[in-house]
């Protein structure tokens, strides 16, 4: 009988935010580094000034995400509000 395996994958999890005029820089950034993460807006960010985002990258992605955000934060106003590891179930 073959083996089976349950492996989790990690991802690097953190969320993001920045004035609501900046978030249009920061979509196409991320768009232009396709397939580094994938990203959403938070809706409850959609009423405020702000944007808030979750952004997603495999975990073999960290280092390179992580300088891409300081990147950003040398061109706008970009607050990380949460990072973390997550699993990917």
């Amino acid at each position: 009988m073959p083996q089976t395996f349950q492996s989790t994958k990690q991802l690097f999890y953190c969320v993001l935010r920045m004035p609501k005029d900046d978030a249009f820089f920061v979509y196409f950034t991320f768009e232009s580094n396709e397939g580094m993460c994938f990203y959403s807006t938070l809706d409850e960010s959609l009423k405020g000034q702000y944007r808030d985002i979750e952004v997603r990258c495999p975990i073999e992605w960290e280092l390179a995400l992580k300088a891409l955000i300081a990147r950003l934060q040398t061109e706008i106003r970009l607050d990380i509000l949460e990072e973390k590891i997550i699993s990917d179930s």
